[in-house]
């Protein structure tokens, strides 16, 4: 009794804290201290705070320091009393405390080191007259200020938005959000609550009760026994006994019919299909997908599409029966989801461990800043009522109701605002269009200001130029961070969008950069490196070719040499020996082919002894100064000089296979006269005809 009365004073305390949406900004959250003095919104929405001398700029979620000079300001020779603002444009604004004068720059969101040298006297006596003091609180500002309680005042003012701002001498700033419809908290014994917890028909020992298609029902005790109740005989028929596969699943929750044939039923540690016609069981096609993140099923729902939406005890799942497709859903405040209910336009809606959400046409996650209870709400434990209201249980005997089209408005999307860039780790006031190859990490902090209803927004954004799909940020804390490591030289543009509950994008912001090459990058430096490998290479190129021509040179050398030493093999061959062998004095075949037509030509004709060279180079089709140079080439010698040599060495064959006399073989041969013969064959093999017949072992050389 005691930890339920404790519970419900928890859940009244947060109620009170939480109905109005009210934000309370303490250094924590980034002011210097928590003396405010001055509260100031620029054009672009942001609110710049002077907490005694030092300033801060809201970011959409907190606040961030913006470095003033002190002693670059305007100081005064007397102090003043009290604080003020003044604006020049819309873009020069002029502030004072006790013994200084500021001057902010609103485009660049920075502060002038100029102060002095642009005021003058009229514009200094503008400055600190009272009309530039800081506005009183209006009485209607009053009014919610005393409802609130807050002591301790500085000042108050209202934002675009209708919030009020409320600066506090010692506690920072408080912040109350413009009035709209909340939900309804509900306690005690509100039937709504008793409504919304019965809607998942649990009852006694029953755990669940769903109607089938056709009129019976489909039971579950806390027990884990599942069975057909028939009403019409009031009898249960149980499936445990017949499908021993029940007995696997620990507890099972729910169930949730299909068509007329199959009903999936969900448990805590799994899902399977029954065939209601052939009590069979079957395997849930999905289910791997989802037990990637947890077996614990919590709540189904079948919309008036056909969809299937499964909640688990980490992720909503959507599975689309036409294309056997299944989804994780993203951008839920919390992933625990506890229950599942269609609203009366048939948008989904669920129930989880941090507030509800609204799934569908777009995700939006309704909390504190909604007057939602930061309390987990309560497992199958939500209904639409008749009057159109959604009503969510929460533990500790608590529910919250609301009319889905009163607490989410048809508002406008924002632009988004870059409030923080970051380069290389440092805070940079405005990003160069140009940045050099080693300025390429970069962070992006941008937001639409929304100080009443961030959890609303959803954001996307893209780097043109490295990225062509958006990414996506709605966390609900009204802040998004985009950052980039390690980008390539490149032209780049950041496109950021922003979206309200309606799904509607806003008006795209831009960031355009380029991140230069390096100078070992660049046209020129390129063509260096052109040039150096022109010439390595050419270097290169010359020397292979000069090694090659060496090697080459070598090799002809080699050839030539081996040329001249079958050159002189050949002529020593046809020197010294008594048989010509036309292939033992050539070096190929081409020349071996001229010796041999050569030969038979002279054979045709030895005993001629007209027969001379102009005749052997008609005989074998060539002109007589070919004949001579391929002569001289092969043996050294002129035509006429073969001729005489190949009769000479026939006569040789002759003197010693024949018994013919000298004189017969002179003129077989072709000479005339035998002294001739003799002269001639002397010269050449250096003995005589006769000698030649000697025996062969007094002549050796001659019987090669």
């Amino acid at each position: 009794m005691v930890r339920k009365l404790s519970l419900l004073l928890l859940c009244l305390f947060v109620c009170v804290n939480h109905m109005s949406g009210q934000r309370h900004w303490t250094v924590a959250d980034g002011l210097p201290t928590g003396e405010v003095q001055q509260i100031v919104e620029l054009p672009n929405g942001q609110m710049l705070v002077n907490c005694e001398g030092v300033f801060c700029i809201s970011n959409g979620r907190s606040f961030d320091v913006v470095p003033c000079d002190q002693s670059r300001a305007y100081q005064l020779p007397r102090y003043t009393n009290g604080y003020g603002l003044l604006w020049e444009g819309d873009s020069v604004l002029w502030l004072h405390d006790f013994y200084r004068i500021f001057c902010f720059d609103a485009r660049r969101r920075m502060f002038r080191n100029d102060a002095g040298n642009r005021l003058n006297d009229n514009l200094r006596k503008t400055i600190l007259s009272d009309k530039a003091n800081s506005p009183q609180s209006t009485e209607a500002q009053k009014s919610i200020i005393d409802s609130l309680h807050i002591g301790d005042i500085t000042l108050a003012i209202n934002d675009r938005q209708g919030g009020l701002w409320i600066g506090t001498r010692t506690n920072g700033i408080f912040y109350q959000p413009p009035h709209r419809a909340k939900p309804e908290i509900h306690t005690g014994d509100d039937p709504l609550i008793g409504m919304a917890r019965s809607a998942s028909l649990r009852k006694g020992q029953t755990t669940f009760v769903i109607e089938l298609p056709d009129g019976r029902q489909l039971r579950c005790d806390s027990l884990c026994r599942l069975g057909y109740y028939l009403p019409e005989q009031q009898a249960t028929l149980s499936l445990n006994a017949k499908l021993p596969a029940l007995n696997q699943y620990r507890h099972m929750v729910g169930a949730c019919p299909l068509d007329e044939e199959w009903t999936v039923v969900y448990t805590q540690n799994g899902i399977f299909m029954l065939n209601t016609k052939t009590d069979t069981l079957a395997s849930f096609p999905h289910a791997h997908e989802m037990e990637r993140y947890s077996s614990k099923y919590n709540c189904m729902l079948k919309d008036h599409e056909g969809m299937l939406w499964i909640g688990t005890q980490n992720g909503l799942f959507v599975v689309n029966p036409s294309k056997s497709s299944i989804t994780r859903v993203n951008g839920l405040a919390n992933n625990c989801i506890r229950s599942l209910v269609l609203d009366e336009k048939g948008n989904v809606w669920a129930g989880t461990s941090y507030g509800v959400s609204r799934v569908t046409p777009t995700v939006v996650n309704l909390g504190t800043d909604d007057g939602i209870p930061a309390l987990s709400m309560m497992d199958r434990a939500a209904c639409l009522t008749d009057d159109g209201r959604l009503v969510f249980a929460a533990g500790g005997g608590m529910a919250v109701s609301f009319r889905p089209d009163e607490l989410i408005g048809r508002e406008k999307p924002m632009p988004v605002v870059l409030t923080r860039m970051e380069m290389n780790g440092e805070y940079v006031e405005s990003l160069p269009h140009s940045l050099s190859h080693d300025q390429n990490y970069l962070t992006f902090q941008f937001s639409t200001l929304n100080y009443a209803t961030p959890s609303h927004d959803r954001y996307r954004y893209r780097l043109r130029g490295l990225e062509r799909e958006w990414n996506s940020c709605s966390d609900g804390s009204g802040l998004c961070i985009a950052s980039y490591k390690a980008l390539p030289p490149g032209g780049y543009t950041l496109e950021v969008q922003a979206a309200t509950a309606s799904g509607e994008w806003g008006p795209l912001t831009k960031q355009t950069f380029v991140i230069c090459q390096p100078w070992w990058f660049t046209w020129w430096a390129k063509m260096l490196y052109g040039l150096m490998v022109l010439t390595i290479g050419g270097w290169l190129i010359a020397l292979y070719l000069k090694k090659k021509k060496a090697k080459m040179e070598h090799e002809n050398d080699q050839r030539v040499n081996r040329l001249f030493e079958l050159r002189e093999e050949a002529r020593h061959q046809f020197a010294e020996s008594a048989n010509i062998a036309p292939d033992k004095i050539t070096i190929n075949a081409e020349e071996e082919k001229m010796v041999v037509q050569m030969l038979k030509a002279i054979e045709a004709h030895i005993d001629d002894e007209q027969y001379n060279a102009d005749q052997l180079a008609r005989d074998i089709a060539m002109s007589r100064a070919s004949l001579y140079k391929k002569m001289q080439t092969i043996l050294g010698i002129t035509p006429t000089e073969f001729i005489r040599n190949v009769r000479l060495k026939r006569a040789a064959q002759l003197l010693a296979d024949t018994q013919l006399s000298i004189n017969e073989i002179a003129g077989r041969v072709g000479f005339v006269t035998a002294r001739n013969f003799s002269s001639q064959f002397k010269k050449m093999f250096g003995v005589t005809p006769s000698e030649y017949r000697e025996p062969k072992n007094l002549f050796p050389k001659l019987a090669e």
